[in-house]
Order: C-alpha cells, then structure tokens, then sequence
C-alpha cells in the first residue's frame, strides 16, 4: 500500500528522466571540451610567416641580428657561432632533395651570429640569374607563396659600408615563372666577391677562409657547385687553384648568366669565426687556422722543398707607398740596418696581379717578415712555422695588431716580434703637438667613431727612431738566424 502524496511510479519516471539529463549533458560537454582542445591545438601550431604585417615581424627578428638599430644580444655559446644550427645546415645539403609532404621548412636562416647570416633552400632551388631570385620550388603548403627575403651574402652583415658593395639577391617561396634552363646534381654555395675583397686582408678573411669553414662545416667534400656575384674576374683568375680545392665543378658566375639554374639545395652566404679565426669546436673534423696553413702548402707550395737562396737569413721588410698610410718615412736607413746586423733584405711590395704561387714561393722561403701593420701582413698565411714575424705597430693600432695579426701568428706558431713605435716617431705629433689627445689617448680621441680612426690608419707614417730599431732587428735576427740554421 501505498503513502499518500507522489505516486510511487511517478517517483520512478522523475528519476529516470533526471538521469538521462544528466548523462547527456555530461556528454554534450565532453565533446565540447575535446572540441575546444582540438580548437586550441590548432590554433596553436607553428605556421610559417605570412602576409604583410607577420612578414615584417619575422623580417624585424631575423635580418642581420638587427632590432631598430641595436644588436641583439648574443647567446653566450661562442664569440659568432651557434655549432646546431651549422649541423642542421650540414644535414639538409646531404640529405636526398625532399618531396613537397616532406619539406616543412623551404627556407631557413642562421642568424644568431655576430658576423654573419647564412640562409639555406632545403630543397629543390632555381636560380633566375636575371632577377638574382633565388625560388624555392620544394615549397609546401605551409610554406606561404608570398614569403621574400633580400639578402647581401658577404660575411660582415652589419658593416653597412661593406654591404652596400655587394649584389643583394632575393630568395622566395613564390613559383618561378621560368622551368630549370641548367639541372645540377649539387648542392649550391654562394656568395659575394665584392665588400672589400679588393684588400688582401679582407680577400682572404672574408671570402677565402671563409669558405674553407663553409665547406668544412657542411661536410660536403668538394661536391658543392660555388655561385659567385659580384664576380670580377682577375680575383677568380688569381685564385683558381685555391677555389678548386673547395669544388671539383666548374665555378659559375651568376653576373653574365641568360638560363635559368636548378640545384637540389642552396646555402646562400658564407661562414667566419672571426678574425683569422677557425674554431674546431664549431667544425665537424676539428679543424683549425694550422689546417688552412696546410690546405695553403699544398695548393702552392713547391715540390721537393727549399734550397737556400743564401748564406745569410732572408729579411722581407714590407714596404707600403703611394700615399695610402703607415709609410716608413726613413726607408732607407732602416734598410742599412737591417742588411748591417746581417740579414739579406728584400723589399715586398704586394701587386695585385701577382701570381700567387710566386708570392707563396718567397714568403714561404725567407726567415722573417717585418712591416707596419697593415693589409700585407696576411702573408703571413704563406710564412713556415719558425718565422719572425715583425709588426711594426703605430699610434692608435695596438687592437688590430693584436687581434688581426699576433694571435693567429701564435696558432701558426710564428715568432711574433712587436716593435711598438713611441710618440716621436709618428708623423701625427708634427700635426698635432705631443700632448694632444689624438697623441696621448687614441681610444679616447675616436670613441667609437670610425672617421676619426681613419687619422691613424690613413694620415699616419712612422719614422723610426734608429738606435730602438737597431736594438729591435738584433733580436729579430737572432731568432730568425736560430729558425734558418734549424730549418734551412
């Protein structure tokens, strides 16, 4: 029997319809959850820049290490370097040419570095030489068409003076409008022999060495196709014997091609460590400036040796003239004396169309080389370990002679000899008085502004005071009789 009030079955029919409510709503906002976390996931996922405004945005954190005119700050790994992203470079070239599922980034860029940015094509790329285009045609989907950068590959990516000399090309995922004129089975390095190539320093630290750390990092064993703007022909000239050591494929010189060219990859840009710097930390094999010295040897060192051209140590004092800075004003008596304490004395005086293998031939056979600081002391990548290395350094120049010259002497195992010059024997103080600032505080005179390094560099010549040069050389020759009686 039943209780008065709500009827038993009533009671059962409310339950049962409250808890099909409730399964259902606890379903409904299941789904719904899994819908919105499959909604944020989505919207979460790295996509490639694209449009106008996302283009500038990624252009503003990725060019040249550049923000609204101030460096970024660097990671603390190495002075320019970042040994990941040269691996991930070094895999893409050697990988097979990916299909367009595969690709997810066409075109990528290293530009965590001090001196340089390398961008990459990881995949099929055609050259349009007319436009200088660089297309990636393995782009994908989530590569967008509209995706353009221009870049000025030359290893000094914030010297503005440098880059204004240097070919810009343009790399994009947008189609080509032209098929593949000239098909490669090599990868594509390229860069620029334009900046400040005209210099003999900046020829070799610039281009040349940096592409001996390019082609090393990326293992590629001289299977690399190299690409050159700004091509002048008497440096390709002078230098094919060391560029062919980097490739065993014709060089081509994108300025005067009419075809179109296709290669399975690119790296567009080279790669340096610094001044006169090979890191082996950053190099697959370990490699340092020694192995640069000896890839120099072998491309233009004579076979069977040296024979002694005489009884005595051979002197190459490095001579600059012409008006262009650093002259040594007493040449001659400084030439009496370097002959009187008993070195044969030679007199270089660098030309630019000079055979390099005759320039090798007799740096690499004297026993010392003395000369103001300046752009002719890179001969000393053609120097034996054992040479004097003289540097006379001037007024304001203590930095670059320590940077640019002493310290890869030390790598080479060179006898590095300073001859510092003292206030009187600057043709500065005659200008400008003793005491005065551009005299006494050098760093505090420029303060940053190159103009007026240029007083130094460019307006400065030395004569030498002969009593402290006298004492200098003896010491010089010393050493240098020392190295020629060890080896010849």
């Amino acid at each position: 029997m039943s209780k008065k009030g709500i009827p038993h079955t009533a009671t059962v029919s409310f339950v049962f319809v409250f808890m099909m409510f409730l399964f259902s709503f606890q379903s409904n906002l299941s789904l719904l959850s899994r819908s919105n976390v499959t909604s944020s996931i989505t919207k979460s996922k790295p996509v490639t820049v694209s449009g106008e405004r996302e283009e500038q945005a990624a252009r503003s954190s990725i060019q040249s290490g550049i923000v609204r005119g101030k460096r970024e700050e660097q990671p603390e790994l190495s002075p320019s370097h970042h040994p990941g992203a040269v691996t991930k470079a070094r895999e893409d070239m050697r990988a097979p040419s990916p299909s367009r599922a595969d690709v997810k980034n066409v075109i990528t860029c290293d530009c965590s570095h001090d001196y340089y940015d390398m961008w990459s094509i990881n995949g099929p790329t055609l050259l349009d030489p007319i436009t200088s285009t660089f297309f990636a045609i393995g782009a994908t989907d989530s590569t967008p068409p509209d995706f353009t950068v221009k870049f000025h590959p030359y290893p000094r990516k914030t010297d503005e003076n440098a880059k204004s000399k240097v070919n810009e090309l343009t790399l994009t995922s947008a189609p080509p409008k032209s098929s593949c004129g000239v098909t490669h089975s090599s990868p594509a390095i390229v860069f620029s022999t334009g900046g400040y190539t005209g210099n003999f320093y900046h020829q070799f630290n610039d281009v040349l060495l940096a592409l001996y750390i390019t082609v090393n990092s990326l293992s590629l064993n001289q299977d690399a196709i190299l690409v050159v703007t700004n091509w002048s022909e008497w440096w390709v000239k002078k230098n094919a014997d060391l560029l062919h050591q980097f490739t065993k494929h014709p060089i081509v010189n994108m300025d005067n091609q009419t075809r179109t060219h296709c290669f399975p990859s690119a790296i567009i840009g080279l790669i340096t460590h610094g001044p006169f710097v090979v890191d082996p930390a950053l190099l697959p094999q370990h490699k340092t400036l020694l192995d640069f010295h000896a890839l120099l040897e072998n491309t233009y060192g004579p076979r069977g040796g040296y024979a002694p051209a005489s009884d005595r140590p051979q002197l190459l004092l490095v001579n600059r003239r012409n008006g262009v800075g650093r002259e040594i004003l007493n040449l001659k008596e400084v030439l009496e004396e370097i002959e009187e304490v008993g070195f044969k004395a030679i007199v270089f005086e660098p030309k630019r169309d000079a055979p390099v293998r005759e320039t090798y031939t007799l740096l690499h056979g004297c026993h010392a080389m003395v000369g103001v600081h300046g752009a002719a002391l890179t001969h000393l990548l053609f120097l034996r370990a054992g040479t004097v290395l003289g540097e006379i350094v001037p007024i304001g120049a203590d930095w670059l002679a320590k940077t640019y010259f002493e310290r890869p002497a030390g790598v080479l195992g060179l006898e590095y000899m300073k001859y510092k010059i003292e206030i009187n024997e600057s043709s500065l103080a005659e200008r400008y008085g003793a005491d005065d600032l551009v005299l006494k505080n050098p760093s505090g005179f420029v303060n940053g502004n190159y103009t007026k390094a240029k007083v130094y560099m460019k307006t400065q010549n030395v004569k030498l005071d002969i009593v402290r040069f006298r004492a200098y050389i003896k010491e010089v020759f010393v050493k240098a009789r020392r190295f020629m009686d060890n080896e010849g």
